[in-house]
């Protein structure tokens, strides 16, 4: 792990490995700020603990689990074995937290960096990100580098087919790997994920020193709207807003450029994407339309990529 003697050590030892790695190529106060701002934040495990026993009305709350706080106090600390139960689960949830904290320190930070030195220009909303020509027909798909590369620690953006990958409690093996190189220069991984039965879809695109991720699970289309293709086909687009579950959900911006699918052999193959989003732009729904014109769609909700851990190959013997 990367080390920095402007980190305290206990501070440093509990930060995830893309996060110290990361910070430790900042300048100095940016690196106070960090420190500044994740001291305030971070949740111990002795408070929760305290809580616990002598409030556990307000638990949940000190970790900003809000649903599981109104959960909670509905079915009575599931008679109290809910509460016998979180004995147990205490530090790791306060962890999980902080981990959280931490991650959401570093990237603004970074951002305030980036923006400060002019290191690009600040990262507009993707309402404003400009509509380019899609790029030519490619053979191959552009070279991606995840950053700081520690083969010893890989993250979601480093993994392959037949990797696995710990998320959500669940190990999952990576059956097919998607990359999309758009004609805004940007660039975006699609990994489907399988655990049993299940199967997610697992988005990750890096900006600069951010990683913005989605895992998503697939969505019928005609469920939504029986006449969807007719109406991109009839009006160059998708509606405006789409009624998704308990979702409304607004379109954003449409994106064109060149898919490298692996199931396909890496055949490119040229499509285009809307994306939607609901109001705290937490929750997405993504419409993929290629050449041939079949419709294929995600919907998920965005998460952060040090979520996802134990990112390891797998031998073929």
């Amino acid at each position: 792990m990367a080390t920095n003697a402007l980190i305290p050590y206990q501070i440093e030892r509990e930060l995830p490995f893309a996060v110290s790695s990361q910070l430790a190529t900042l300048p100095e106060d940016y690196q106070k700020q960090f420190v500044r701002e994740y001291n305030q934040r971070m949740k111990n495990v002795v408070v929760s603990y305290v809580l616990h026993f002598l409030f556990p009305t307000f638990q949940y709350l000190y970790v900003d689990k809000l649903l599981l706080q109104i959960l909670f106090w509905f079915t009575g600390g599931g008679m109290g074995i809910w509460w016998f139960i979180d004995l147990f689960r205490i530090p790791g949830m306060t962890q999980e937290r902080n981990r959280e904290i931490a991650d959401e320190c570093l990237r603004r930070v970074m951002t305030k960096y980036n923006r400060e030195m002019g290191i690009g220009p600040p990262q507009p909303s993707l309402r404003q990100r400009p509509v380019n020509q899609p790029p030519p027909l490619t053979a191959k798909p552009r070279q991606l580098s995840s950053g700081n590369y520690d083969p010893s620690k890989l993250s979601i953006e480093d993994a392959k087919v037949g990797y696995l990958v710990d998320y959500g409690l669940k190990t999952w093996k990576v059956v097919n790997q998607i990359q999309f190189d758009w004609a805004d220069g940007l660039s975006e991984q699609e990994f489907k994920l399988n655990s049993e039965t299940d199967i997610i879809y697992v988005s990750a695109r890096r900006e600069s020193a951010l990683v913005y991720c989605y895992v998503s699970s697939i969505v019928n289309l005609y469920s939504i709207d029986k006449n969807f293709d007719s109406y991109v086909t009839e009006n160059g687009a998708p509606p405006n807003v789409i009624q998704y579950a308990d979702f409304t959900l607004y379109r954003d911006i449409r994106f064109e450029g060149i898919m490298f699918n692996q199931a396909y052999n890496n055949k490119p193959i040229k499509v285009v994407m809307w994306d939607y989003f609901d109001m705290t732009r937490e929750y997405r729904l993504r419409v993929e339309r290629a050449e041939n014109g079949q419709f294929f769609a995600i919907f998920g909700k965005k998460v952060s990529d040090i979520e996802f851990s134990e990112v390891l190959p797998v031998s073929q013997d």
